[in-house]
């Protein structure tokens, strides 16, 4: 009961600050190649600053012994690829889809909907073969899954240290660069970035509790959640699926307060779009073995070079579906900068 109740306190924490910060990194990865507002990526490497130090210090501790995603670099590469797409034709990303579901955007339900699909394909689905064969080839270091670490050869206390507070340092002296803020609508980069990552971290100490050493997850726990109503199967049910149900009533909760939260129902070929393009996402995130959190927020806080990997091609993925849609904007509208503004 405890872990039902934490889990799900937890998730309507992480659902109020998402829908809050509009937290989403399909937005945020966007923004890097194609629009001048950074806000969000400052907010995910805030975020990313407090999980690496946390992490890492946990770990150190004792209290933690973090889990580490493979590097099966052919899965990483495509899935994360497929990922990336299917989160800019889906409108979000995993993350972001379960916080716009929470307030009532049903080309998102929808979006959720086909990720739930996708991930069942892939898990024990007629696919799984395609994600066996993609998994089969892994890169270890010394018998271990790639960190930066062990990739870089800095295995002492000092040593590691000292590579975490070069990173750390980087990333607080691009973020001390940041412009002022001006007209924002919700919160800023900072409250999002440390409300996200102090509850990202506070998933991994709840978790550790019941011996599962992982922190934020959206793709397994959907799993299990889908497994559950498919055939009642229960097995994979734990303290990060209550997490993940948590987050849109979290969402709702946040609009509802501000009077943002009601259905907004797009056109049918939006709908069928986003459906499709949130089978996408989760497919693409089976094969990779996480998502946008799984991977770009929980998986980096352990230096994983899988998860990096991961992240940069869940960017590609990102980037490349962009400049396509932008590009057919530009296109019907015979107008460079008309197509920017409807972008």
């Amino acid at each position: 009961m405890w872990q039902i109740i934490a889990g799900l306190v937890l998730g309507l924490g992480l659902g109020y600050a998402l829908q809050r910060g509009g937290f989403c990194m399909n937005s945020a990865f966007r923004s890097l190649v194609f629009e001048k507002d950074r806000s969000l990526i400052r907010a995910w490497i805030l975020v990313l600053v407090i999980n690496v130090v946390g992490v890492n210090l946990l770990t150190e501790l004792g209290v933690l012994r973090p889990m580490v995603a493979p590097l099966f670099w052919p899965a990483i590469l495509v899935g994360g690829f497929v990922f990336g797409v299917g989160m800019v034709m889906a409108g979000g990303c995993a993350s972001g889809t379960y916080y716009r579901a929470g307030r009532g955007m049903l080309g998102s339900i929808g979006a959720l909907i086909g990720f739930a699909m996708g991930t069942a394909l892939l898990d024990g689905g007629g696919a799984w073969i395609a994600q066996a064969y993609l998994r089969a080839p892994t890169i270890m270091i010394d018998g271990g899954e790639p960190t930066l670490f062990n990739l870089l050869g800095v295995e002492s206390v000092v040593a590691r240290w000292t590579l975490i507070g070069l990173l750390t340092l980087l990333a607080i002296g691009y973020l001390l660069r940041a412009p002022r803020e001006l007209f924002v609508l919700g919160w800023g980069w900072k409250k999002t970035g440390f409300a996200v990552g102090i509850l990202a971290l506070a998933a991994w100490v709840i978790s550790s509790f019941t011996g599962r050493h992982f922190g934020l997850s959206f793709t397994q726990p959907t799993v299990s959640v889908t497994r559950f109503l498919i055939s009642g199967d229960t097995s994979g049910i734990s303290i990060a699926t209550w997490m993940l149900l948590g987050v849109p009533a979290g969402a709702f909760a946040a609009a509802k307060i501000r009077g943002e939260a009601r259905w907004a129902l797009p056109d049918a070929r939006t709908l069928v779009r986003q459906t499709g393009a949130g089978a996408l996402m989760g497919a693409g995130a089976s094969i990779a073995g996480g998502c946008n959190i799984g991977h770009s927020v929980t998986g980096i806080a352990t230096l994983s070079v899988g998860s990096i990997v991961a992240t940069l091609s869940i960017m590609l993925g990102c980037w490349a579906m962009t400049a396509r849609i932008y590009g057919q904007a530009r296109r019907s509208s015979g107008s460079p900068a008309r197509a920017e503004a409807r972008g």
